[in-house]
């Protein structure tokens, strides 16, 4: 039996058998949600010109396509995205080239559409809680699903649908699904990754881990077998190495990350810089290990934790935990994890959205000079940040940083109980 009142969904009662199929059929509220939503993400899509991402993509479709794949990979290092994607793309811009329809369109669109089918699976999962159309509808209006779906104009919305449904399918024992389901989202983008080590100890018996693994494997690798066989050194430089950008304003601020807090060091007295500056060396330079080493440790502490609503917070977790302390970070990044805040406690869920959508819609509205975000976005032309988005940013940075601690002390303690009861029987 689930403890009550515990996570976000648990503040919404379930109902039995009968109650529920009286309540199965939406009501004209959440047809109306679903139509604000809709024609929000239209509008961005539309009449938006979305951020650098879109230019970015549009010269990456439009290199591939005159240079080839592995001819565009060679010439240009900044190519990190997968080879499936990079040539869908391609053939989006030639189909825009054709019909006229312009490139930002075609870009966003698709994922616009995504993340309807993200929002009912939500809804599908939920079918036994009586409020489970509020909850999609909260999904489904939060501003930054639209934003990220709609206007950003990057892959990344693509990515929860699929560890969504990778974690659905591994509560219900149906490795190979959740395997390929996971191997897939490789084809898009590479971050899932992160959450492969917390499915795997999740999956019960080493020869069932093999066939998981195998299935990951088969799937995710079948995008890039041919790639490789061409050119596994640029393959493997420009998308399995890359790590994320530090990315900074023109100004020299940085946008994420603990370092923000850790640049001031020198306002220190003496001894104090001298006994903070090797660890704050060490952080620095060994960032993105340090992430994947507090990641794999996570994951090994839920272990036991195969619902759907303990592997939701797991995924949960893990996210919490690169953006708390990682320092490659880029403004898309939120996209990975946002249907899992709703498996979180609340008291974890509702901050962590404010915050997250405080930042972000802050500073794209600033960047385009309008709370519509209309017109060019121009991030270039404002090197310094006024005070309210830089208090939106370390509130956002602190609480993630903190959360992550927290995930990490909880899974300490859990297991330091289990290990305890194990001696106590013995």
């Amino acid at each position: 039996m689930r403890r009550q009142a515990r996570l976000f969904i648990d503040q919404f009662e379930p109902v039995g058998v009968e109650e529920l199929n009286f309540r199965r059929r939406p009501g004209r509220c959440f047809w109306s949600a679903l139509f604000v939503g809709l024609v929000i993400r239209i509008y961005f899509v539309v009449f938006t010109q979305g951020t650098y991402d879109v230019s970015i993509w549009q010269s990456h479709a439009a290199g591939v396509s005159e240079l080839g794949l592995m001819g565009y990979y060679r010439a240009n290092a900044e190519m990190n995205h997968p080879p499936f994607i990079a040539l869908c793309m391609s053939w989006l811009w030639r189909f825009a080239q054709t019909t006229g329809i312009e490139f930002r369109v075609l870009l966003r669109a698709p994922f616009a559409l995504l993340d309807i089918g993200t929002a009912f699976l939500i809804l599908m999962i939920l079918r036994r809680n009586r409020h489970r159309f509020l909850i999609a509808a909260c999904y489904w209006l939060y501003p930054l699903t639209m934003i990220y779906s709609a206007y950003h104009g990057n892959t990344d919305m693509a990515l929860p649908l699929f560890i969504l449904l990778a974690v659905y399918f591994l509560s219900q024992d149906k490795i190979i699904r959740a395997g390929v389901l996971l191997g897939m989202s490789f084809w898009i983008k590479l971050p899932a990754l992160a959450t492969v080590p917390a499915f795997l100890f999740a999956v019960r018996g080493w020869r069932r881990r093999m066939q998981f693994l195998l299935a990951i494997a088969l799937t995710g690798g079948a995008a890039y077998l041919i790639p490789l066989l061409y050119d596994p050194g640029v393959i493997y430089t420009n998308v399995f190495a890359y790590r994320g950008q530090l990315v900074q304003t023109t100004g020299g601020d940085p946008v994420w990350g603990m370092r923000i807090f850790l640049m001031d060091i020198s306002q220190l007295s003496t001894p104090g810089q001298r006994w903070l500056y090797k660890p704050v060396l060490f952080y620095l330079q060994h960032n993105t290990a340090i992430c994947l080493v507090l990641i794999l440790l996570f994951s090994l502490m839920r272990r036991s934790e195969r619902t759907f609503e303990g592997l939701a917070l797991t995924v949960a977790g893990i996210y919490t935990i690169l953006y708390g302390f990682s320092n490659y970070w880029s403004f898309q990044y939120f996209a990975w994890s946002i249907p899992f805040w709703f498996f979180t406690p609340m008291m974890f869920s509702l901050p962590a959205a404010i915050l997250a959508a405080a930042y972000i819609y802050g500073l794209y509205g600033l960047a385009c000079g309008n709370c519509w975000l209309l017109g060019e976005w121009d991030f270039v032309g404002h090197p310094h940040w006024p005070d309210y988005l830089i208090l939106f940013r370390n509130l956002a940075i602190l609480f993630f940083f903190f959360s992550g601690m927290v995930f990490l002390v909880k899974g300490i303690v859990a297991e330091s109980a289990r290990g305890y009861r194990r001696i106590r029987k013995k």
